[in-house]
This record gives structure tokens, C-alpha cells and sequence, in this order.
């Protein structure tokens, strides 16, 4: 055998080891965990649930509203 073949050999064995130990040691996390982690966030700035929550206005926007540039 050739000393670059075996150097390469020797490469391709340890490219493939280091990324079966990359994949192996990984840290699993389940499908739905963005979306757990996203609700959980949403719960926290949600008001609780016996808190009222009033209008101190009747009129949505100053001024009566959108309008139209045109209008």
C-alpha cells in the first residue's frame, strides 16, 4: 500500500468516527420541544386569567379612525 493511500485511509477512518461520535453525543431534544418552549413564553406574558382587562376609550383610534389618503 502506498503511504497517501494509507494517509488516506487513515483520514476517512477518522472523518467517519468523528462524526459518528458528533451524531451520537448530540444532545435529543423531541419534535415538539419549539413549540413547548414557544408556548411556555406566550403563557408568561399572557394577563392571568381572573385579571379584567378594560377599554379606557370607546373610539379604537384618535382621531375616528383610518382613512383613506383620497378621503
Amino acid at each position: 500500500m502506498s503511504p497517501l493511500a494509507f494517509l488516506g485511509l487513515a483520514a476517512a477512518i477518522t472523518l467517519v468516527g468523528s462524526l459518528f461520535l458528533m451524531i451520537g453525543s448530540r444532545k435529543r431534544t423531541p419534535w415538539d420541544s419549539s413549540i413547548n418552549a414557544f408556548q411556555k413564553r406566550l403563557d408568561a406574558l399572557a394577563p392571568d386569567k381572573d385579571q379584567v382587562i378594560e377599554l379606557l376609550d370607546d373610539e379604537p383610534f384618535p382621531g375616528g379612525g383610518r382613512h383613506s389618503a383620497g378621503t
